[in-house]
């Protein structure tokens, strides 16, 4: 299948269905985190959000010469993505370096913010995980307080996954020596 988007939601379900894992990254940008990600986690099918087709483009070109059959582009907003993914259904979201919209009226326009966090939590399986990682300091905060007092997350202790750190984004944020500030929640189990 390859690229997904609003107007073929039956064959995303169809790609959902029977998973024995499922992760989604929301902003793939250009892919260096899904397709590295995947080809260490053959196992799970991934599902990579992003808004800009030029970079669903980017994306599925590093997918289709990977061979990665188990990953594919969600071409949209990922708001209308978490509307359609059942409940339950996500064994982990990979939020990295999202937006900041850093003036202070554009805040609002920010993805992790509560009503999206409830979203995320309807998606996620007992003892789902979310990653989030930011070079935004006000921002990580933002999230870490929101999960913070969210009844059914709790902070775990445990680091990002390692391709994580191999975005050009990451690599321009550590050479310009920006602190990368990063969070791990994970969903009740009961």
């Amino acid at each position: 299948m390859g690229l997904a988007g609003p107007g073929n939601t039956a064959d995303l379900l169809e790609f959902i269905a029977g998973a024995p894992r499922l992760e989604v990254e929301i902003g793939s940008g250009n892919g260096h985190f899904l397709v590295n990600y995947a080809l260490e986690r053959r196992e799970a099918r991934l599902i990579g959000s992003e808004l800009k087709k030029k970079r669903c483009v980017k994306i599925l070109k590093k997918i289709n010469k990977a061979g990665l059959p188990s990953v594919i582009v969600y071409h949209g907003n990922a708001e209308q993505l978490l509307q359609i993914l059942p409940p339950g259904a996500v064994d982990a979201f990979h939020i990295y370096f999202p937006d900041p919209w850093s003036k202070t009226k554009h805040r609002k326009r920010r993805f992790f913010k509560r009503p999206m966090l409830e979203k995320l939590y309807r998606c996620l399986k007992p003892g789902g995980v979310i990653y989030f990682a930011s070079d935004v300091f006000d921002y990580f905060l933002q999230a870490k307080i929101l999960c913070g007092l969210h009844p059914g997350l709790t902070l775990q202790s445990g680091p990002l996954p390692e391709q994580a750190w191999c975005s050009m984004y990451t690599k321009k944020t550590r050479l310009s020596g920006r602190r990368i500030n990063s969070l791990a929640v994970g969903k009740s189990v009961f």
